[in-house]
């Protein structure tokens, strides 16, 4: 390795430690459970951190927050049932969905999928379900 990429290695690795964790963004995702007559069941997850099971009724939401990593990579996926349909569904990617929600991402699960708040415009990108039920009510 010459000279001059062991001392792009050492710079790096210092800026690493220099700037101070407080300085990094911190998002957050808000998830709205709009089913009707009926309750959605979510596991939230991402590869380091298991958020676990929440059940929620019409309009109650579950938000969290966390710090995406410096490389862009941090990837928050739920799994969502309800009695409309289910799946497993990206709520947070760095790369996608920040161009969509910034670092404010808010879902509404309706009876026929998840949409999320497009920012600023607030309009609804919806999606349908990747296993829709049998059952309609």
């Amino acid at each position: 390795m010459s000279s001059f990429n062991i001392k792009l290695v050492v710079l790096s690795l210092n800026l690493l430690f220099i700037i101070p964790l407080e300085a990094r963004p911190t998002a957050h995702v808000n998830i709205i459970g709009n089913v009707d007559k009926g309750t959605l069941t979510i596991h939230c997850y991402s590869e380091d951190d298991d958020l676990g099971t929440h059940v929620l009724a019409y309009n109650q939401a579950f938000p969290f927050s966390f710090s995406p990593n410096i490389w862009g990579t941090t990837k928050f996926y739920c799994d969502s049932s309800t009695q409309f349909g289910s799946g497993n569904y990206a709520v947070f990617d760095h790369q996608m969905l920040t161009i969509r929600c910034g670092l404010n991402c808010v879902w509404y699960i309706k009876d026929n999928g998840p949409c999320l708040v497009i920012n600023p415009t607030h309009e609804l990108w919806c999606q349908p379900w990747k296993k829709p039920s049998e059952l309609r009510s």
